[in-house]
């Protein structure tokens, strides 16, 4: 039986040690990474179709004074006028300006 020569008798220790520092250096957990960034991903998709549903709920506003030559008097009103079902509890709305934003969640 042949013996390993010194150079391969101390590679395995050696990569032994290598792996768990690396392995200790890992403090995080990958599924709770993972977990994070998809929960992140997820609220920033939704603000962005946020941001989306006000701009087309503006467009309908400016589109609803072009046909009406003046801006609805609720949501109610632009609801009707869009098909779209909106809540008073989402969206602030002023008829006096014609400007709607997302309520803070």
């Amino acid at each position: 039986m042949k013996k390993a020569g010194p150079w391969k008798a101390g590679i395995i220790p050696l990569l032994s040690l290598l792996f768990l520092a690396v392995l200790s250096s890992c403090q995080e957990n990958p599924v709770e990474q993972y977990g994070e960034k998809t929960v992140k991903t997820y609220k920033e998709t939704q603000k962005f179709g946020n941001t989306t549903t006000v701009y087309n709920l503006r467009q309908a506003i400016n589109g609803f004074q072009a046909a009406e030559g003046r801006y609805p008097r609720d949501l109610r009103e632009l609801s009707d006028f869009t098909g779209i079902p909106l809540s008073e509890e989402d969206y602030d709305y002023d008829p006096a300006t014609g400007t709607i934003s997302q309520k803070e969640q």
